[in-house]
């Protein structure tokens, strides 16, 4: 994309047409795949109602099957620009702003932007190497802050982080960046992220909690620093890379969002993760950057404010 301030981006993206002769490029490049059949390279016909008919099976189909945009009535043009933002923005949009931006109602806005950060969502990534730093925190409000019939049951005298969700990050200095939503801090939560993101010839930074101390013994080289007694660098050791990235997505989430619930943190981490693992990009090689992912990629309103 040629695009660098929104006015060009707007020219570049005026018509429904070249949207769509952009996302086609994006998905398909110069070889056509019928969502239908799968075959690639077919030849597709295009019908008087604009969508396109594979040569092959004899299926229509259009460009959004698929993929995100499928079975959705906005126009492309809303999209990218909705795209746009929430890649572009250092601490994201609300679904709030967006709706003003957009001209459509605050629970569309909220579901397109569900859906643009389940594009976000990627399980390819390699394993962390060389020095990789692990850390936790804990999203949420304080229980006590909360009205009497939202306030969770049973947590009456304990401490915040038992009401909170607790966020495990691995970042690698330097490198990639993964934060994953758990249910607790405990070792074999921690371990079994680690073994499955982490390389074993890397060097393992982390704080003084408990239960890193099994690293040693699953192989992995470990130092630590002990923020309990206001240490924060030791030597090579030290958590400030994760620390930076949870200050980044605290931020974001109280001046921005102001609440996410556990259900949905993920996606917000994701979110996050991706425009930090991105931030060496330009704005228009990181919207670019978003289709790469969108192929396969539909979420339903149904599956997603399902309760289950």
């Amino acid at each position: 994309m040629e695009a660098t301030n929104l006015i060009e981006f707007y020219n570049e993206f005026a018509t429904e047409e070249k949207c769509q002769d952009f996302l086609a490029k994006q998905r398909w490049g110069h070889k056509i795949v019928c969502p239908k059949c799968g075959t690639v390279g077919i030849k597709a016909y295009k019908l008087a109602s604009g969508r396109l008919k594979c040569a092959e099976c004899r299926s229509p189909f259009t460009v959004r099957m698929g993929s995100v945009f499928e079975d959705s009535k906005l126009p492309l043009q809303k999209w990218f620009f909705a795209i746009y933002l929430c890649t572009s923005l250092k601490k994201g949009v609300s679904s709030i702003q967006l709706s003003k931006y957009l001209g459509v109602t605050q629970k569309t806005a909220w579901f397109m932007l569900q859906r643009i950060r389940y594009v976000f969502e990627n399980g390819t990534f390699e394993k962390l190497k060389n020095a990789v730093e692990v850390d936790e925190a804990y999203i949420g409000g304080v229980e006590k802050n909360k009205h009497a019939n939202k306030k969770t049951k049973g947590t009456q005298g304990f401490g915040s982080k038992k009401v909170k969700t607790p966020v495990v990050g691995m970042v690698q200095r330097g490198g990639k960046l993964h934060a994953v939503v758990t249910g607790d801090t405990g070792s074999a939560t921690l371990m079994g992220l680690i073994i499955k993101h982490v390389d074993l010839d890397a060097t393992v930074y982390t704080d003084e909690h408990m239960p890193y101390r099994t690293l040693p013994k699953l192989g992995y080289k470990h130092e630590s620093v002990n923020h309990g007694s206001k240490e924060f660098v030791n030597g090579m050791a030290s958590t400030n890379t994760a620390e930076s990235f949870w200050s980044h997505l605290k931020r974001g989430i109280d001046g921005i969002y102001h609440h996410v619930s556990a259900k949905h943190l993920q996606k917000y981490c994701d979110e996050y993760s991706y425009r930090w693992n991105t931030k060496d990009m330009a704005d228009g090689e990181r919207f670019e950057d978003w289709f790469s992912n969108i192929n396969g990629k539909r979420l339903m309103y149904k599956s997603l404010i399902n309760k289950a």
